[in-house]
């Protein structure tokens, strides 16, 4: 894929990527005694398969600490993407890849390698990121691989990989900065087109055509809210439930997350678009939200504590008395640390529920190292009225590398 206006020559992944990933890899094994790792299906959402594979996500992959890996794809159907990529030298890193039920390929595969009663190193089965604490395995998987291997150890190394995947290369942080860029121009394409009378609909559309044009993917559903008091977050309503998607008035906020990928690298903005006059409320929000962004990047520096950056983010929005739905801070590739989430003097959302119990900060105790991915994305709320805004920033040798302005602050548009 050639560049285009705005954006540089689409970066790829060597051999040279692959071969410092396993070595990484092979590293962590020596230091946990383990003969192999074993790695079953991941979701799109922590796609722990493609970091070894370089294809097609959905692989069980098996990586021994001497020999070739072996990666198991679903079935006969994806076969052919696989050959294809194989026979035009498209960068696929696995050469041992095959097809149909993973359960019991992986156990054969395990005992094709002398494996089978071994100290097996797994990642996503007795553990796994905060959106899915207890892995991304079946209980049908794992109870098969448990009585077919009944004489194997597994060790779990969910922690260490995560350490090794948080820290990005040149290679990998040349393809970030490219999707970074990708998600600003996006965040352009939904000022220009968000005003009173365009539906939500035409909106997301217009985004979703912008990376896709680009041959982005997306990590999880688009976001597009809006309203003058809307509270509503993750997927719009519309496309899981039959109803009409709400059309753009003026007095609105309308509010996106976007997450696309390229080559298995996330990136993440958080447009917030006021439309025509708005209540104050937003605008002291927008404030507040932007005093937090402010925060987070004085924060982000080699050897502060992940916690440390989370704390300094949520200090503006504890003084000014708002609240917030969402995490201030997150990891980005994998999605795994995530910022306290705090109360402010009208947590009106949780006088609403029985139940509203807050997302907990997960490995607040991680040091940031330079080449970690990082999304500020703080979320100020009073009353009703929410204010989100947010971009990507790189922890480097001496500080930080931000990556997104337009997100960065709340938007005007004119009717």
């Amino acid at each position: 894929m050639s560049g285009s206006p705005g954006l540089p020559q689409l970066p790829v992944l060597s051999l040279a990527e692959r071969d410092r990933r396993w070595g990484l890899l092979r590293d962590m094994m020596r230091r946990n005694d383990v003969e192999c790792l074993l790695v079953p299906p991941a979701p799109v959402r922590y796609p722990a398969d493609t970091y070894f594979t370089n294809d097609i996500p959905g692989s069980a992959v098996i990586l021994p600490l001497e020999s070739e890996p072996v990666a198991v794809q679903r079935g006969a159907s994806v076969a052919g993407s696989w050959l294809q990529a194989q026979e035009w030298g498209e960068g696929s890193w696995i050469a041992d890849m095959r097809f149909g039920p993973r359960a019991p390929a992986m156990v054969r595969v395990l005992e094709e390698m002398g494996l089978a009663e071994s100290r097996i190193g797994t990642i996503g089965i007795l553990s796994g990121p905060n959106l899915l604490p207890y892995g991304w395995t079946p209980q049908p998987m794992w109870a098969y691989l448990q009585k077919e291997l009944p004489k194997a150890t597994f060790i779990d190394v969910l922690d260490d990989f995560t350490g090794i995947w948080l820290v990005k290369s040149d290679e990998e942080l040349a393809l970030f900065r490219y999707v970074s860029q990708l998600a600003e121009q996006a965040c352009q394409v939904m000022l220009d087109v968000t005003r009173p009378g365009v539906s939500e609909v035409e909106i997301y559309a217009a985004v979703l055509h912008e990376f896709h044009r680009h041959g982005a993917g997306m990590a999880h559903d688009l976001f597009v809210h809006s309203g003058p008091d809307n509270l509503s977050w993750d997927a719009p309503r519309w496309l899981y439930r039959a109803q009409p998607a709400r059309v753009v008035q003026e007095g609105d906020m309308v509010l996106s997350e976007m997450m696309p990928t390229v080559g298995g690298l996330e990136a993440q903005v958080q447009m917030c678009v006021a439309v025509g006059d708005v209540h104050a409320d937003f605008h002291r929000a927008a404030e507040v939200a932007r005093e937090s962004y402010e925060a987070g990047l004085e924060a982000l520096r080699p050897g502060v504590k992940f916690g440390e950056v989370a704390d300094a983010m949520a200090e503006p929005l504890q003084r000014a008395g708002a609240w917030h739905i969402t995490p201030l801070i997150h990891s980005l590739t994998p999605l795994t640390m995530v910022g306290r989430v705090t109360r402010g003097t009208d947590a009106s959302i949780t006088d609403r529920f029985k139940q509203v119990d807050e997302l907990p900060g997960t490995d607040l105790d991680v040091v940031l190292e330079p080449g970690m991915t990082f999304q500020l994305e703080p979320d100020a709320v009073f009353g009703r009225r929410q204010v989100n805004i947010g971009g990507n920033v790189i922890v480097t040798e001496d500080g930080h590398e931000e990556l997104n302005s337009l997100p960065t602050h709340l938007r005007f548009t004119r009717t």
